[in-house]
């Protein structure tokens, strides 16, 4: 095998292209809905410009990258959703977490999220839209950001094994930045979410809201995950965050029960 003048062997730079592909598609995500400019997405890859623009051109043009041409942003492309369409979780979590989320919605009255380990990112699976007269909405389904930001992302990260969030909390050192965090807060927040058994995070992602989170034992299907509740931060003091850990701790207990059960009977929550 031959070895590049850069001292890589040619299979070696495909890995480390593919790599940086993945990352900018993540980073794309992690935008939400607003789009990402060259300059932010070259940025939170590590990335230099020139490199990251090559990189994006190729994705946009396989339809995976769209670009606004107004706002030249780019957004997840078209034949991602196509994707998504064809692909089946073997663990279907949204169908078995339903009615968790639609009990503590409706015990709480406030907005209740699943969030599970994507690589080094939490993935927004569901929500149940709270009934308060100030709902907190700050996460839509699918939006990603790195683990540790946010009080379900938090509580699935304490949950991991320790190597594992140390190899985490290096990978996303640079990331915590744009949410005005370092890799050692992130780490102090780690151990006092393990220490209190359950997270706690306010303004990270919005800065009026509060979150209360449990890491959900055994994960779904293997998949670390965690249950959540976000709200203003007036509805969510030191009171009221006991009762609300309580409650998702009573919660994940039926939800374990419920996860046990699909293990040993796999029926629907399977997929074909």
């Amino acid at each position: 095998m031959g070895i590049a003048p850069n001292g890589l062997s040619p299979s070696l730079r495909w890995r480390a292209r593919r790599e940086r592909a993945v990352s900018l598609l993540r980073e794309v995500s992690a935008a939400r809905g607003n789009g990402a400019t060259l300059k932010m997405l070259a940025h939170c890859a590590g990335l230099p410009q020139p490199t990251a623009h090559r990189l994006l051109k190729v994705l946009q043009a396989e339809g995976l990258l769209e670009r606004d041409p107004a706002s030249r942003s780019y957004r997840l492309g078209s034949l991602l959703y196509e994707f998504g369409l064809a692909a089946a979780p073997r663990v279907d979590a949204r169908r078995l977490c339903a009615g968790t989320l639609e009990r503590i919605t409706e015990a709480v009255g406030d907005t209740t999220y699943l969030n599970c380990r994507s690589d080094n990112d939490a993935l927004c699976l569901d929500r149940s839209e709270g009934v308060s007269e100030i709902r907190a909405l700050p996460i839509e389904i699918g939006n990603r950001r790195p683990l540790g930001v946010g009080a379900g992302s938090l509580a699935v990260l304490a949950s991991l094994p320790s190597s594992e969030v140390d190899a985490v909390i290096a990978a996303n050192a640079g990331r915590y930045r744009r949410h005005g965090l370092t890799a050692e807060r992130i780490r102090t927040y780690v151990e006092a979410t393990r220490a209190r058994g359950f997270a706690i995070t306010s303004g990270r992602i919005v800065a009026r809201y509060r979150g209360v989170a449990i890491a959900i034992g055994n994960g779904i299907g293997g998949t670390p995950a965690s249950l959540s509740v976000v709200a203003v931060a007036e509805r969510l003091d030191t009171r009221r965050i006991e009762l609300v850990a309580r409650l998702l701790a009573r919660e994940k207990k039926a939800l374990r029960a419920i996860l046990t059960n699909e293990r040993e009977n796999p029926r629907r929550g399977i997929a074909p």
